[in-house]
């Protein structure tokens, strides 16, 4: 109880900090494999180029896209990422971004124990964001390159290196800004 009571308080101190949260749906599509869908979280902080540098976090899975009630293979991918938003008080603006993180493969079956199933992850991102005005939404879409850093034969035969994706943001608070 004392460490989620803590937990709490920092998490809550850190996102008091933050110039924008937004968090949302994220809608990805690996080239010529699955459909993955997942949450997408994005913040960038007050004392430091507020709404124009993010950080974020996404969970993105085939367990709620191509692998849902089907025997399409179940994979995980846990994102961090930092993001570069150029334009700062426009509504379209064109976004760079660097991701690490995780890739896990569901291979299920002992059969395939030797089969590779787990790979890092490091991607460079390119695309656009459009913020709606009047309201508290954003949709960004972009397209990425998974590096493949391992031996042919060594990385997942279902991590594919090109991606395309959709986001969709509410922006649960804003501050503003004074620079």
């Amino acid at each position: 109880m004392k460490k989620t009571i803590l937990f709490s308080l920092i998490f809550y101190s850190f996102i008091a900090q933050a110039q924008t949260l937004k968090l949302g749906g994220r809608f990805q599509k690996t080239q010529e494999m699955y459909w993955e869908n997942g949450i997408s979280a994005q913040y960038s902080f007050a004392k430091f180029k507020p709404d124009q540098f993010f950080v974020g976090f996404d969970y993105v899975t085939s367990r709620l896209g191509s692998a849902y009630n089907s025997n399409a293979i179940k994979q995980d991918n846990y994102i961090f990422s930092g993001s570069w938003l150029f334009n700062r008080n426009k509504t379209f603006r064109f976004v760079t971004r660097l991701n690490a993180g995780y890739f896990y493969s569901d291979l299920e079956e002992d059969i395939f124990d030797e089969i590779p199933n787990t790979a890092f992850l490091f991607s460079p991102e390119i695309g656009f964001t459009f913020d709606i005005p009047q309201v508290p939404l954003s949709l960004n879409l972009g397209a990425g390159y998974y590096i493949i850093t391992e031996k042919e034969g060594y990385s997942p035969g279902t991590l594919q290196p090109l991606y395309f994706h959709l986001d969709i943001y509410y922006t649960l608070f804003k501050k503003q800004c004074n620079e």
